[in-house]
This record gives C-alpha cells, sequence and structure tokens, in this order.
C-alpha cells in the first residue's frame, strides 16, 4: 500500500511540475527584449521593415482605389 501511495505521489509531483515550468514559460515568453540589446535591434528592424513593407502596400492600394474611383463617377 505504501508503494501505491509513493507511486501516485510522484506522478502527482511530475505532472505538477511540468504544469509549472510550462507556465512559467509561458509567462515568460512573451517579454519584449531589452532596448539597446543586439536581439532588440533585430526584432525592432524586422517590425520596421514589415511596416514599411505594408505602408507601402497600402499606398499602392489606395492609389489604385482612387483612381478606379475616378473614373467611375
Amino acid at each position: 500500500m505504501n508503494g501505491v501511495v509513493n507511486f501516485v505521489r510522484f506522478i502527482t509531483y511530475s505532472v505538477a511540475a511540468v504544469a509549472v515550468r510550462k507556465g512559467w514559460n509561458w509567462l515568460t515568453a512573451d517579454v519584449d527584449p531589452i532596448t539597446g540589446t543586439k536581439e532588440f535591434d533585430k526584432d525592432f528592424y524586422v517590425t520596421k521593415e514589415k511596416y514599411n513593407r505594408l505602408k507601402k502596400k497600402k499606398g499602392e492600394y489606395d492609389e489604385a482605389n482612387r483612381k478606379s474611383r475616378w473614373y467611375v463617377n
């Protein structure tokens, strides 16, 4: 009987440890990098390029939309 209790306790602690570790990783994974580090510069560059690409794409769409409305009206 004592062996069964120890086994259940071992399984319980193991599951709890995995849950705590995954929860902690989930909480700390979304933290922004510190300003001035290489990681921050890399993320900033990628985000800035994405912003510029989307801004250019929106400008092209707006221009095409403006021209198409001009011809229709």
